[in-house]
């Protein structure tokens, strides 16, 4: 009996359409920064950190921090967070 091996590759083609990234502002300064806590573990703690650290180095930047509550969850309220941020984080713990 002769043995063998079979390998199976989990790529595959995308299947969904190839965009551009958003053009990075040159500062942050006077910006409306989104930050969002994706719901990890301690992505509350990572965020928080970075907002204060923000905070200091862009002093006349707004800040507004959504949670999702729950890493698998769809966000509600992604619309809202565009409409309101020229910029987004979006924290992970662990």
């Amino acid at each position: 009996m002769t043995k063998s091996i079979q390998i199976f590759s989990p790529v595959g083609e995308p299947n969904n359409p190839v965009g551009r990234l958003a053009a990075r502002p040159d500062s942050l300064e006077r910006r409306r920064i989104g930050l969002l806590d994706n719901g990890k573990e301690f992505s509350d703690v990572v965020l928080e950190s970075l907002a204060e650290s923000l905070r200091v180095r862009f002093p006349n930047a707004q800040q507004k921090i959504w949670r999702k509550g729950y890493p698998a969850k769809l966000a509600p309220f992604l619309k809202e967070m565009a409409a309101e941020s020229d910029v987004a984080i979006s924290g992970v713990g662990h």
